[in-house]
């Protein structure tokens, strides 16, 4: 009987996985998949939200890329210019940081746990909190940071470049926890024979942290480089509710050139906003800012994979 029963079920057992993937591929495809396809669509139409698609081809594409004329045109060079340069200023940062704190809380100081839960509770708190928090804490007339600092009246939200200073910083204050965690559980696998060794061969511990330590957890150093680099190219929320966007530099064709107003923020006024209400075009800059993340990434894997050769 067992044997037959086993016979039996033998046509269905290559659909037994399926059965088991299906709940999972089914929320992948429908808030992943579906959402991406819906967007290529969109980038290759005219669509202003509540009316019917009209198929334009490339033409959103030229428009952003070549035509200077539109007001689309500067919106993507300058949130790109601006989005790239808070990359390349914020990212080592984000790394740095959690980094020397790590090393830090590995000695086991005094306190050490205290002191690990108290920097990774900001990653714990929502966006709007943070901002909120931080925005009463760099008021120009009573926040506690001129207060402290002795700067009078500085306005950081409207004076450039201490606007770029203050985000940089309140996004490393608020995400370096879990860049702090990784590091911490990637240290404590550090061989400590190996250490003592260099130790007693004369090594200080600099250069036991240069040559032993950092070499041991370059594989979460690379990981979490790429992951803050993929985060930091997706920043809205931070200048949006800090400055929404900063002060104006110049103005172009009707567009105002912000200081530290990113691409992000230009996608959404573009398909949402008041300058002219264009999934279309919204979805053409997204799909065109996807495919320079996605550039940068593998970019950073082949530096990775030649280096670890």
């Amino acid at each position: 009987m067992k044997r037959s029963a086993h016979k039996a079920l033998r046509p269905y057992a290559r659909w037994i996985p399926l059965a088991f993937l299906a709940p999972h591929l089914l929320v992948f495809c429908c808030f992943n998949v579906f959402p991406i396809l819906t967007g290529v669509f969109a980038s290759l139409t005219k669509w202003t939200l509540g009316q019917s698609p009209q198929w334009v081809g490339f033409a959103n594409y030229a428009t952003l890329l070549t035509n200077p004329d539109s007001i689309y045109y500067w919106q993507l060079r300058w949130g790109l210019l601006s989005t790239i340069e808070f990359v390349a200023l914020c990212v080592p940062f984000r790394i740095l940081v959690p980094l020397a704190l790590a090393l830090v809380l590995n000695t086991k100081c005094r306190g050490h746990k205290v002191l690990q839960a108290c920097y990774y509770l900001p990653s714990l708190l929502s966006l709007s909190v943070v901002m909120v928090s931080w925005l009463y804490m760099f008021d120009s007339s009573a926040g506690i940071v001129n207060t402290l600092l002795g700067l009078g009246n500085l306005r950081w939200t409207t004076t450039v470049p201490y606007n770029w200073i203050a985000l940089i910083f309140i996004t490393v204050w608020w995400g370096c926890g879990g860049n702090l965690i990784i590091y911490q559980s990637a240290l404590a696998g550090v061989s400590q024979e190996i250490l003592e060794a260099a130790s007693v061969d004369g090594a200080n511990a600099f250069q036991r942290c240069i040559h032993i330590t950092i070499p041991s957890i370059k594989f979460p150093l690379q990981y979490t480089i790429i992951t803050s680099v993929i985060a930091e190219f997706g920043i809205w929320g931070q200048p949006d509710m800090f400055n929404n966007g900063g002060p104006t530099l110049e103005v172009i064709n009707g567009v105002n050139h912000q200081s530290n107003k990113m691409i992000m923020q230009y996608i959404a006024e573009s398909g949402f906003g008041s300058s002219g209400v264009n999934a279309g075009i919204a979805s053409s800059m997204a799909l065109i800012l996807g495919v320079i993340i996605f550039l940068v990434s593998m970019l950073q894997f082949r530096a990775m994979r030649r280096g670890n050769d």
